[in-house]
């Protein structure tokens, strides 16, 4: 069971790593979840918060791969759940809530949330004494 914890927290990883890199290093990668009112909005102060994104993002992909090579617990497959979840839940609210996001952005929405959910499976399979 090792082996399947440490691969769900490489995939993971290995998930967010393309759209860690892309919004640091080329932001406009993001443009094919946007609409054209999307793509018009965009500046050079936008490509400076997708490049703080992407920072984050990465540094995320830091923390699963170093979560890959320690024994998984519930505590740490219930947090990779979270994170999992919750860029699902801000991808909804931007998508319903502005004009800028196109119905593609619900594609890595999906990846997201099927993590999270598999986060949270794998967490219900390891023993209450293991925290």
């Amino acid at each position: 069971m090792t082996t399947t914890y440490r691969t769900f927290f490489r995939a993971m990883a290995l998930y967010w790593l393309g759209f860690g890199l892309g919004t640091t290093f080329y932001p406009r990668m993001m443009q094919m979840f946007m609409t054209p009112e999307g793509i018009a909005a965009s500046t050079p102060f936008s490509d400076q918060v997708w490049l703080h994104g992407g920072m984050d993002i990465l540094s995320v992909c830091v923390l699963l791969f170093a979560l890959s090579s320690v024994p998984a617990t519930r505590t740490t497959l219930r947090a990779a759940g979270i994170v999992g979840v919750l860029p699902v839940v801000a991808m909804i609210y931007t998508l319903a809530a502005t004009p800028f996001w196109a119905p593609l952005f619900l594609v890595p929405a999906a990846g997201c949330f099927a993590f999270g959910l598999y986060g949270f499976l794998l967490a219900g399979r390891i023993s209450a004494t293991s925290r």
